[in-house]
């Protein structure tokens, strides 16, 4: 099966061939984990929570290269989220908790290529990780090898974030929409729909 997945990256390629520069949430020290968005606003939400940019105008100063990838998905992919995180051996709350020790404990144990698992950042929306090492190949043009090239291409050099985005993400510290409506067995979150200002 193939996924439209979606990134953020001011480089030349939005994949590396070595280890991350640092640990996230499913990657430790040493290891190589590519992280992907099956939805297009979720990198920008996991950009400003990572940096915490929360007021319009500073989000606005940053300038930043979206891709979008064709990933051919192993067959062994393993799609977690709040309802299977215990049989896959995690708990539903770690998979979104600010302190990513659990999630890199349990994915330094995974034999799986590639897991799908819900954001922490955007609730209602889920990102995918691929492990390993992944290179840029032609958009459009199936790869040789699905396992180590992944078509993509910039869809802009540089590009803003939706200032209603700001209102959308889930920030450190803030309990999660979709485990909150989990753990009281309401129907899932949505992905949010953002309103676009016509300033331009």
């Amino acid at each position: 099966m193939a996924l439209t997945a979606f990134r953020l990256a001011n480089w030349d390629t939005p994949l590396w061939i070595g280890p991350n520069r640092r640990p996230s949430r499913f990657v430790a020290d040493g290891q190589i984990a590519q992280y992907w968005a099956l939805h297009p606003m979720t990198p920008w939400a996991e950009v400003l929570r990572f940096h915490d940019v929360r007021v319009p105008d500073e989000a606005r100063e940053l300038l930043l290269r979206p891709w979008v990838a064709e990933i051919e998905l192993p067959d062994d992919t393993i799609e977690v989220d709040f309802d299977t995180a215990e049989d896959h051996g995690i708990s539903a709350d770690a998979l979104v908790d600010d302190d990513h020790r659990r999630c890199q404990a349990w994915a330094r144990d995974l034999e799986t290529p590639a897991i799908i698992v819900p954001s922490a950042a955007l609730p209602g929306t889920r990102n995918l990780v691929l492990f390993g090492e992944r290179i840029r190949s032609r958009y459009g043009a199936r790869p040789t090898d699905p396992s180590l090239y992944v078509p993509c291409d910039p869809v802009a050099d540089l590009a803003l974030v939706v200032d209603d985005l700001l209102s959308h993400v889930r920030w450190r510290g803030d309990d999660h929409a979709g485990l909150d409506a989990w753990r009281q067995d309401l129907p899932p979150i949505e992905p949010p729909m953002v309103t676009v200002s016509r300033r331009f």
